[in-house]
């Protein structure tokens, strides 16, 4: 009897583990849209702090609004669906 416990236990793990990681895609992509974005606009700009302020979801990935240490205006970082950063850009002039 021990064992089909054991069995039943396991089968149920599995099951809560695919609903957890399907939870865990769903909100990854967002996750890592920021922290690629913190990562890229820090790497271009050559600061360290930048945070996001806000994210979109684009019919083709992100766009991540970035405030930017000693910035005047937001930066974006644009990513595709995953996350990965593509593109960052200074929305002010200069």
């Amino acid at each position: 009897m021990k064992k089909y416990g054991a069995l039943l236990a396991g089968a149920a793990l599995v099951l809560v583990t695919a609903c957890d990681e399907q939870a865990v895609q769903s909100m990854g992509s967002t996750a890592a849209a920021e922290l690629n974005c913190v990562a890229k606009t820090n790497e271009v700009v050559g600061v360290s702090g930048s945070s996001v302020s806000d994210v979109t979801k684009l019919e083709d990935g992100y766009s991540v609004l970035m405030k930017v240490p000693e910035a005047e205006q937001p930066w974006v970082c644009e990513t595709d669906l995953a996350g990965n950063a593509n593109k960052v850009f200074y929305l002010g002039e200069g």
